[in-house]
C-alpha cells in the first residue's frame, strides 16, 4: 500500500509539474496576442479617433508612443512574466529535482512520463525564449531607437537616416518571430502561416515609413487600415483556443 502510495505520488508531482507548464504556454500565447493588438488595433483606434483623449491639445499621435499602447505593452511584459512564474514554478523544479532523484528507481511507464515532462519543459522554454526574443526587438526598436532618435538627434540628419532605417528594418522583421511562435503553439498550416507572414510584412512595411525614403509620402495611413485585419487573427486565437487546437495537447496527463 505504501509503496503504491509512493508511485502515485511521483506522477501526481509530474502531472503538477506538466500543468504549470500548460498555463505557462497559454498564458505565453495571450502575451503575444497583447502584442498584435497593441500594436496594431490600437494603433487603428488611436487613428480613426476612436480612442483619443479628452483635451484636443494632447491628442495621441500614431508615430509615437502614446498612454493607451503604453499600457498594452506594461500588459504584455505582465503576462509574460506571468508565464516565466509558472514556467519557473516550485512545481516544475520540484518534478525535475525528483526525476534526478529516481534515476535509479524508474520503471518503463516511469521513464516514459518523465521524458513527456522533460519534451513540455524544453517545448515551453522554446516558446518562451522566442517570445521574449521577439518583444525584446520590438521595445528596443520602439522605445529606444525611435523615441531616441526625435531626443538626441536632430531628424533629417545622416545619423538619424541610418538609426531611422535599422529602427523601421527590426519594426519590420521582429513581428517574424511573434508569427512563428504563434504558429508554433496553435499548429498553424502552411497557409495560414503565409498569410500572417505576408500581412505582418505588408502592414509594417507601411507603418514604418521606409517605403517614404522612396516615394517621400507618409504612407501610414495604409497601415491603419489593415490593422482592422488584425481583429481576424484575435478571433482565430480565440476559435483555436475553444477547438483546444492548439499546444495545449502536448500537456496531458502522465
Amino acid at each position: 500500500m505504501l509503496r503504491l502510495q509512493g508511485i502515485n505520488n511521483k506522477y501526481i508531482i509530474l502531472n503538477l509539474a506538466i500543468k504549470d507548464l500548460g498555463l505557462s504556454a497559454f498564458i505565453n500565447f495571450i502575451g503575444i496576442n497583447l502584442r498584435f493588438f497593441t500594436e496594431n488595433t490600437l494603433n487603428a483606434l488611436v487613428f480613426f479617433n476612436i480612442i483619443q483623449a479628452d483635451n484636443p491639445a494632447n491628442r495621441y499621435d500614431i508615430h509615437t508612443p502614446s498612454p493607451p499602447d503604453m499600457t498594452g505593452d506594461a500588459a504584455t511584459i505582465i503576462t509574460l512574466t506571468i508565464a516565466y512564474l509558472f514556467f519557473a514554478s516550485h512545481n516544475v523544479r520540484n518534478a525535475l529535482n525528483v526525476t534526478v532523484n529516481n534515476n535509479d528507481n524508474m520503471d518503463t511507464q516511469y521513464i516514459k512520463a518523465v521524458k513527456h515532462l522533460e519534451a513540455c519543459y524544453r517545448w515551453v522554454k522554446n516558446f518562451f525564449l522566442v517570445t521574449v526574443a521577439g518583444f525584446g526587438l520590438y521595445f528596443f526598436s520602439k522605445y529606444v531607437l525611435s523615441t531616441g532618435i526625435d531626443v538626441v538627434f536632430v531628424e533629417g540628419n545622416a545619423i538619424s537616416n541610418i538609426l531611422g532605417i535599422v529602427s523601421s528594418l527590426i519594426q519590420i522583421c521582429s513581428p517574424f518571430i511573434f508569427v512563428y511562435a504563434y504558429c508554433k503553439y496553435v499548429f498553424a498550416n502552411t497557409t495560414i502561416a503565409l498569410l500572417l507572414y505576408t500581412f505582418f510584412f505588408i502592414r509594417n512595411l507601411f507603418a514604418t515609413g521606409l517605403l517614404g525614403f522612396v516615394t517621400y509620402y507618409d504612407l501610414h495611413v495604409v497601415a491603419s487600415f489593415l490593422d482592422w485585419l488584425t481583429i481576424l487573427i484575435l478571433l482565430y486565437s480565440i476559435g483555436c483556443i475553444m477547438l483546444h487546437h492548439c499546444a495545449s495537447k502536448l500537456f496531458h496527463k502522465v
